[in-house]
């Protein structure tokens, strides 16, 4: 299991925030308690994280949407490294390094094809994609990097207020990413490695402005740290052309996502402990529609 201090760290900016609500709260007789009285200030408490309980039920607040993601991940990092051996596997052909892996290096800009569906009930989301993320060989050997997967995620909205949200999501890959290289050096060493899937953990925001310079818009961000499996990092910013979140409207959703990925485990052909990292700036586009 990687462990990660922003977890804690996130845990108690949340924890501070709500201990300055309550010390900053007094209760009032004539207010809505429901029973509790100065026990807990709910008026307090909903001032800050926006109203415990929707206005009009729970069933009012079910949104869903359904979509396709067309993204490209651009590779800054492709490094395989055994036994204090490095290889770099994205290689620029205009350098002299390594040059007899050129030839051989991996696609470092691969289309990545995402479908999904998310639906949403008052404070809390969940999430499935199917991801198709693959970075082949320029070689036709069937080599390269593999992460298909199912990935399941949930959110909860800790802040919600009319325009603002912020809360806390993880996010499962049924999967395991896959790597396979052929003829690696002069004596054609191959390897053929699967790392465990990872599982992260981490904040996001929503700000959804009524409009901007008179376009429907809202802006999303998130980061997402490594809690179990493979060291999986990521931080990510949106920009959501929305209608007025009726049913049966359309968006589109400009991203940009940074990950890095450290897969370790050992090689199943020559029984070597392998650590392979990838660095990729995502860009890309995703399409759907409310309902």
């Amino acid at each position: 299991m990687v462990k990660s201090p922003f977890k804690k760290a996130t845990l108690c900016i949340f924890l501070v925030l709500a201990l300055v609500a309550l010390d900053q709260s007094h209760s009032k007789a004539q207010g809505m308690d429901f029973g509790f009285g100065s026990l807990l200030p709910l008026k307090s408490i909903e001032s800050f994280f926006g109203p415990l309980l929707p206005a009009n039920g729970i069933g009012d607040t079910f949104r869903s949407e359904f979509g396709i993601g067309l993204t490209t991940p651009i590779f800054q990092k492709i490094v395989l490294n055994v036994e204090g051996t490095s290889y770099d596997l994205l290689i620029n052909k205009a350098s002299n390094e390594n040059s007899s892996l050129d030839y051989r290096s991996i696609d470092g800009g691969p289309m990545v094809y995402d479908f999904f569906a998310k639906f949403r009930a008052w404070r809390f989301a969940a999430k499935a994609d199917y991801q198709i993320f693959e970075a082949r060989s320029r070689r036709a050997d069937r080599g390269g990097f593999f992460f298909n997967s199912v990935i399941l995620s949930g959110d909860v909205d800790i802040i919600q207020g009319p325009w603002f949200a912020a809360g806390v999501r993880a996010k499962f890959f049924l999967s395991s990413p896959y790597f396979k290289f052929n003829g690696l050096n002069t004596a054609n060493l191959s390897v053929d490695l699967h790392a465990p899937s990872p599982w992260t953990i981490g904040p996001y925001i929503r700000y959804v402005p009524p409009e901007i310079i008179g376009i429907p818009v809202h802006f999303e961000a998130w980061i997402d740290f490594p809690l179990k499996g493979s060291s999986y990092t990521s931080y990510a910013g949106a920009l959501v052309f929305r209608p007025q979140i009726y049913r049966f409207d359309l968006f589109t959703r400009l991203k940009f996502e940074r990950t890095t990925f450290i897969l370790s485990g050992d090689d199943s052909v020559t029984n070597k402990p392998w650590d392979l990292n990838l660095v990729w700036n995502l860009y890309g586009a995703e399409f759907g529609i409310y309902f």
